[in-house]
């Protein structure tokens, strides 16, 4: 079954023969789906069909109006990261000599990019994130040679080892990228698979042709029937060489009792991409990456959908699904699979509007490389430039006064209006405006974890506008907070409303 449940992948809802008929057993929340079947290559729909798509309509399970349960009151275990900084492994730091095609291989190796891990820490981030480091034909490294590997042009396997020792050092996490939904065209099991039938279940091969990721030939996809003990021996490998987690590409396309499996038996984070419904990933990772949330984020922020609509997206996943799922869900405005923040938002003050909500939601942030610094890129491959290091990191102070702040673990109250946003959780209180403009609240009581221990935030509640203003606030600061306690008091007889 192919549908928006499973971001429309093949492989992760598969029909099994009953003896009487094809079937497959789902689970979802409310909704309106679309999805239609395939059979052998067939694209199939139910007779009643309207369109190119079947419809199923679920509705909401405790009422009638469409309405959401209240939200899910109470915390979360601490998320698993503070705050993630995404690496483009073959651009975050360029070859002077590097070729000019936006499509050729440019980077300069892991221990160049070691060198460049303290300026990450400068600003307060706690883990990084690698795009695949695999052996491979493309310069984005997706179509995995060997999983067991680590590119030559990157410096083998003695340089990850000594960016994982120097990223440890300053007590950042490594998170690998695991493009394990398919293997290139040119990886040695589809090679065997074509004459062996015991690398034949691996793959999805039937009368000479093969499935694989979004029509691309040189993508075959991997069957997990055969090819699951595989994958778990090459998590299990990279997990012993000190990979603190991992992040899955095209998790929603590989079915949830693999990811499942997976997460028992590594016993470490594991993060799925997932653009879609993650409702049926929900047990089978520790978190997504919550295109879910980030599309409506954007939209909102370019006047495209209503703060109803973004709050209702929010109310939803803190119905259904688990705390620590959606702590450990990553929160971002650009990856990169999007285009740039900056230039999707059109505004620094956006952007900076746009990262307030990261962190002060349920979530883990993410930042993209460079997005610091402002960059501007559209699709794919113009938001994958090669890092300019000579760049003024404008936003460097914002990123290190909030990865010093506390993050969000219950949500209490979300609503929307046309055009702003309001939310409390039990760290702060928020409103707002697609405009950008925006005002925080942060509660009282609350602690600040920072490197040399807990310190705790002034006793009563503090107001500020974006930007975030320094722990040691400046007098210009001081005046900001104290024109707004009128704001923040209206906020709090909102609430309390």
């Amino acid at each position: 079954m192919i549908g928006s449940f499973n971001a429309h992948s093949r492989g992760s809802v598969e029909l099994r023969w009953t003896g009487r008929g094809f079937a497959a057993n789902l689970v979802l929340p409310p909704g309106t789906y679309e999805y239609y079947y395939e059979i052998d290559g067939e694209k199939l729909l139910d007779p009643r069909a309207k369109a190119d798509h079947n419809v199923l309509f679920l509705r909401p399970y405790s009422t009638l109006n469409g309405h959401y349960p209240r939200l899910k009151s109470g915390p979360s275990r601490v998320a698993r990261f503070k705050a993630i900084y995404e690496i483009f492994v073959d651009r975050f730091v360029c070859k002077e000599d590097a070729p000019s095609g936006t499509r050729d291989k440019k980077g300069a190796g892991l221990r160049e990019m070691a060198r460049r891990l303290g300026y990450i820490r400068e600003m307060g981030f706690d883990a990084v994130y690698l795009t695949p480091v695999f052996p491979s034909p493309s310069y984005h490294r997706y179509d995995a040679l060997d999983f067991f590997s680590i590119d030559r042009d990157l410096g083998g396997l003695e340089a990850y080892r000594d960016f994982l020792r120097r990223a440890h050092s300053l007590r950042l996490s490594v998170i690998m990228d695991m493009p394990i939904h398919h293997t290139s065209s040119l990886a040695s099991p589809f090679e065997m698979a074509k004459s062996d039938p015991r690398y034949r279940s691996w793959y999805y091969m039937d009368n000479g042709g093969y499935d694989t990721f979004a029509q691309v030939r040189g993508m075959p996809k991997l069957n997990y029937t055969g090819a699951i003990e595989w994958i778990k021996d090459a998590f299990r490998y990279w997990s012993l060489i000190g990979v603190d987690a991992f992040r899955v590409d095209v998790a929603s396309g590989i079915p949830p009792w693999a990811l499942w499996e997976l997460k028992r038996y590594v016993g470490k984070p594991i993060i799925g991409e997932v653009w879609e419904e993650p409702f049926q990933w929900r047990e089978a990772v520790d978190g997504i990456m919550n295109y879910q949330l980030w599309d409506q984020l954007t939209k909102f922020l370019r006047g495209e959908a209503s703060g109803d609509e973004l709050a209702e997206v929010m109310k939803r996943q803190t119905s259904l699904f688990p705390m620590d799922f959606l702590a450990n869900s990553w929160l971002f405005l650009g990856t990169h699979d999007t285009a740039r923040a900056f230039t999707a938002l059109g505004s620094e003050k956006k952007v900076k509007a746009g990262l307030t909500f990261l962190y002060t939601w349920i979530g883990t942030p993410m930042n993209y490389y460079g997005d610091e610094s402002l960059t501007q890129g559209g699709s794919d491959p113009d938001n994958r430039k090669c890092m300019d290091w000579q760049a003024q990191p404008s936003l460097k102070a914002f990123f290190s006064e909030w990865n010093s702040r506390p993050r969000s673990s219950a949500p209490k109250r979300v609503q929307g209006l046309k055009d702003q946003l309001d939310f409390v959780t039990d760290a702060y209180r928020v409103t707002l405006h697609a405009s950008g403009d925006c005002l925080v609240n942060a509660l009282r009581g609350h602690q600040v974890e920072r490197d040399r221990g807990m310190v705790k935030m002034r006793s009563s509640i503090r107001a500020y506008a974006c930007p975030v203003p320094h722990a040691s606030a400046s007098p210009a600061s001081r005046s900001v907070d104290l024109k707004n306690r009128r704001l923040a008091s209206t906020l709090r007889q909102k609430a309390q409303n």
